[in-house]
């Protein structure tokens, strides 16, 4: 009896060391650890923002809203009972203010003597910037109320005030417009006889605008 009960305890004895010497062998199995994972999670170098040459631009701040005139900032507007001639030539300066997007306080508007009789037609002349200006109306109606068309054929491209309002509608502070002086004429309904350039300093990209005025001045941009 005690040779059996030894016999049995020996087995399981070599059963025990039968498992042990198992599981060395499954451990044995394992590649070593080497350092390529560690390698794999190491984070990309930045890369470097391009160098931009913004020297050739026009830089400035971006205005809060594209530039526009403030009535206000106009003169007095004549009261029902002035002279025809003087409520038109109000008028007159009005419409190129508006079309150059700013006021002029030296500036003075004149018309010819205006009987206001349908079928009239006059010239009134508007002096901006030290330019003049023609407004030229057609009296269609007359009466208690009198109906004119109005026409101003051309009117004040300024280039402050244009590279402001491409500075609003690109989103850049750099800007430059191919504009031969620091005042040119539009003629509303056409685009504008110059091209516009506008600079991302981030990327150094350069995108040309073109310029297109309605027929009461407002600017508008185009990519080319």
């Amino acid at each position: 009896m005690l040779n059996s009960a030894r016999r049995h305890r020996v087995a399981l004895g070599l059963v025990a060391a039968g498992s042990a010497l198992a599981l060395a062998a499954c451990g044995a199995d394992e590649p070593a650890p080497t350092g390529t994972d560690t390698a794999a999670v190491e984070e990309p170098e930045e890369e470097e923002a391009p160098e931009v040459d913004a020297s050739a631009f026009n830089q400035g701040p971006i205005p809060a809203e594209a530039p526009e005139i403030d009535e206000a900032d106009l003169p007095a507007e004549p009261d029902s009972a002035a002279p025809l001639g003087d409520r038109i030539a109000w008028d007159a300066l009005e419409s190129v203010s508006t079309f150059a997007s700013t006021t002029d306080p030296e500036a003075t508007y004149t018309c010819p003597e205006i009987a206001g009789e349908e079928g009239e037609s006059i010239t009134c002349t508007v002096n901006f910037l030290g330019e003049d200006w023609d407004y030229s109306i057609d009296i269609t109606s007359s009466g208690v109320l009198i109906n004119y068309e109005w026409d101003l054929p051309e009117g004040p491209l300024i280039r402050e005030v244009v590279e402001d309002t491409l500075r609003v509608s690109a989103e850049t502070e750099y800007v430059l417009c191919d504009m031969a002086t620091d005042l040119e004429r539009g003629v509303p309904g056409e685009e504008a006889p110059f091209l516009c350039q506008s600079l991302d300093e981030a990327t150094g990209d350069v995108t040309e605008w073109e310029l297109s005025i309605s027929q009461y001045g407002a600017f508008s941009f185009y990519r080319v």
